[in-house]
C-alpha cells in the first residue's frame, strides 16, 4: 500500500511544479533599441535590444512590425514582457552575435561569438512615450488572396534563405516570393535576365513591413525572355 501512495506523491508533486511554470508571469527585460531582424524573405519579425548585460532579441509576429516598429524607433529605450521562445526560419538558434558590435580583444579573437538570448515579445512600453502594445491584442489577419496584378519590371536582385535556396525574386516594384518547387522551375532561366514579367496576387493584409520596401507578391506566371511559365 505504501509503494502506490508514494508514487502517488511523487506525481502530484511533479504536475504541481509543471502547472507552476506553466502560470509563472513573463519575465521583463529593458534597454534602447539596436535595430530589427527579418524573416527569410525580408519581413521584420524581430527586435534588437541592448540591455544592461549584452544585447537580446525579441521575436515577434511579423502582422505587428508595423505597430511595434510605429512604437519602438531605433535609439529608444524600451520595457518588454518576455517569454523564452525563439524566431522561424531563417533565425539562427541560439542567436550569433552580428560583426561589428564591438571590438574583439586581440587575445580572444580565435574566441566563439558571444550567444545571444533570445524571447518571444508579449508587451512592449516605450519608456519616453508612455506608449504600450500588447502581442496578443493584434491576432492574425484572415488569408485573403489580395488583388490581381500583371506587370513588368527591372529585375534588381534575389533572396536566399540560410542553406542558399532562392526564396525571392526583387523587381524595381516587387518582392515575388517564390514556393520551393517555383524556384526549382525558373531559377536555370534567370541567368543574364533583366527584365521580368510577372502575374499575381499583391499581399493585402496588413501590418507586416518588408525590409525592402516593396509590396509581396505571391506569383501564378512569370515572363522571361518573352516566354510565360505558368507557376
Amino acid at each position: 500500500m505504501k509503494q502506490p501512495l508514494r508514487y502517488l506523491f511523487i506525481l502530484i508533486i511533479f504536475w504541481s511544479g509543471l502547472i507552476r511554470t506553466a502560470a509563472q508571469p513573463p519575465a521583463s527585460v529593458s534597454g534602447r533599441v539596436l535595430g530589427y531582424l527579418s524573416n527569410r524573405i525580408g519581413d521584420y519579425d524581430g527586435l534588437r535590444l541592448r540591455t544592461g548585460t549584452g544585447e537580446v532579441q525579441l521575436f515577434f509576429p511579423p502582422h505587428t512590425a508595423a505597430k511595434i516598429r510605429g512604437l519602438a524607433a531605433v535609439g529608444q529605450l524600451l520595457v518588454a514582457d518576455v517569454k523564452p521562445g525563439d524566431g522561424g526560419p531563417g533565425h539562427s538558434r541560439p542567436g550569433i552575435a552580428p560583426p561589428g558590435l564591438g571590438q574583439i580583444p586581440q587575445e580572444t579573437a580565435e574566441a566563439e561569438p558571444p550567444v545571444i538570448k533570445t524571447y518571444r515579445l508579449m508587451r512592449l512600453r516605450n519608456t519616453s512615450s508612455g506608449a504600450a502594445f500588447q502581442v496578443s491584442d493584434l491576432p492574425p489577419p484572415p488569408p485573403q488572396s489580395g488583388r490581381l496584378v500583371q506587370t513588368e519590371g527591372r529585375l534588381v536582385g534575389d533572396m536566399h534563405d540560410e542553406n542558399g535556396q532562392l526564396v525571392a525574386l526583387l523587381t524595381d516594384n516587387y518582392l515575388i516570393e517564390l514556393k520551393p518547387h517555383q524556384a526549382e522551375q525558373i531559377s536555370s532561366l534567370l541567368e543574364g535576365v533583366q527584365r521580368l514579367g510577372v502575374a499575381g496576387y499583391e499581399r493585402a493584409m496588413d501590418g507586416f513591413v518588408n525590409r525592402t520596401g516593396r509590396p509581396l507578391l505571391h506569383p501564378t506566371a512569370l515572363t522571361i525572355r518573352g516566354q510565360t511559365f505558368a507557376l
